[in-house]
């Protein structure tokens, strides 16, 4: 290869290339969509659901309780979650739990207590792990294996859209009205997705059973959980070192989460435009990123990206806990944001190659189980540490542990020659 193509196959003219593939997979765009504008909900509201809380008398040890009972929740629906996708389908699904996810949005935005907040909270978690598994399962079954991590970083990318343009509308409307307004904007944003997901697409793997089959005499409720991971990939060990690696990664993501808001309000005295500002910068970083990452990815490997961006991400959460003032913590921000733009779509399209067709909803559930674990205690650990050393300290912990999570799978995670998924099983 010449140093010119070599330029031209990580340019402009590739990565314009690349995009082409929403023309060759025809679904994908209304799937995006349908995720952008759920995200722009989810957006609204992530960046002042701490203070939300804060306001029915949470202390940060119940505010890093209440984000993580969101993953609590998710270890098990998003399991189940991806075994229902494999028996009934991908797409009844995901429209179901688009519309619990309207329902628990508008009773956040009803309640009046703090025990309530916990209960919808554990609601939105699951009813997010019936969608997002099996959305990242449906993207997995309709692209071919090369076109993967571009499909991911795409996906990822309307994920980051809506979290670009959430956060800052969410700032306008609580800032004009109440913080519960935007609970209730993001209900029908949920509805409008469901609505788009159900007559947009089209069903990409019938499942293994029809829908109302009745359940076998004697079955165990748990079975989804009883797994041996050499019956969903012929990379037992690779599936098992990148899930336990993405624990640690994940954990120390989750110590940044649910302190910043209250970082930008109780340390720097932010208002809630600018706290709304970071949470668009991030939407933005990720909006630019992702998707040029996941391209990256099919052409020079998923691991070298997870690696790298891990890295970064680790020592920009560190940083975070160091800012000052409103610039210095944006710049903090914007390169942490940039480490997980380089790793995550890399994360979800290693998993999906790692997978066959029959067994991907299945390995995407069990991927996640280990990721809202990670969350869910990260968040719980997070408030606990901001309530007994300051809300310093819990980037500090991030930096650690997410170096840590790095190190491991750079040392126990290979990329193996994958195999055509037809002779896969």
């Amino acid at each position: 290869m010449t140093n010119s193509e070599h330029d031209e196959s990580f340019g402009i003219k590739s990565i314009h290339s690349d995009l082409k593939i929403v023309l060759e997979y025809k679904q994908l765009p209304i799937l995006f969509f349908a995720v952008f504008v759920s995200m722009i909900g989810f957006g609204l509201i992530m960046p002042f659901l701490p203070i939300y809380a804060r306001d029915f008398g949470a202390t940060k040890t119940h505010i890093g309780l209440m984000l993580g009972i969101f993953s609590i929740v998710k270890i098990f629906t998003a399991p189940l979650g991806g075994k229902l996708a494999d028996m009934y389908g991908r797409k009844p699904i995901m429209v179901g739990g688009m519309f619990m996810y309207m329902v628990v949005m508008f009773l956040f935005g009803a309640a009046r207590t703090l025990p309530e907040l916990f209960i919808y909270r554990a609601g939105q978690g699951a009813a997010s792990g019936l969608v997002w598994p099996v959305a990242m399962a449906y993207v997995g079954d309709i692209v071919k294996e090369e076109d993967r991590g571009k499909a991911m970083g795409l996906y990822s990318m309307s994920f980051a859209s809506g979290n670009a343009f959430g956060p800052l509308l969410g700032g306008v409307i609580a800032s004009y009205y109440t913080l519960s307004v935007p609970f209730f904007f993001t209900s029908a944003l949920a509805a409008m997705s469901g609505i788009l997901l159900y007559t947009g697409i089209e069903e990409s793997y019938e499942g293994s059973k029809k829908l109302g089959d009745a359940v076998s005499k004697g079955s165990d409720p748990l079975a989804f959980l009883k797994f041996k991971f050499k019956k969903i990939t012929p990379f037992p060990k690779i599936f098992l070192g990148l899930t336990i690696g993405s624990f640690t990664v994940f954990f120390g993501l989750a110590m940044v989460w649910p302190m910043l808001s209250l970082f930008g309000d109780e340390i720097l005295l932010l208002s809630e435009i600018q706290i709304a500002g970071i949470f668009t910068l991030i939407g933005i970083v990720q909006m630019t990123f992702m998707f040029p990452s996941g391209s990256l990815s099919d052409r020079i490997g998923r691991k070298i990206l997870i690696v790298s961006g891990g890295i970064v991400s680790a020592i920009f959460a560190g940083v975070i806990g160091l800012s000052m003032g409103y610039l210095f913590i944006l710049g903090a921000v914007a390169f942490y944001t940039l480490g997980r733009s380089m790793a995550e779509p890399s994360f979800t399209a290693f998993v999906t190659s790692l997978t066959p067709t029959r067994h991907r909803g299945k390995g995407m559930g069990v991927y996640n189980f280990a990721q809202n674990l990670a969350f869910a205690s990260g968040s719980f650990l997070s408030g606990v540490i901001a309530d007994l050393a300051g809300l310093r300290q819990p980037f500090f912990v991030a930096l650690v542990v997410g170096l840590l999570g790095v190190l491991f799978i750079y040392a126990t995670v290979e990329e193996p020659e994958f195999i055509a998924e037809e002779d896969v099983l």
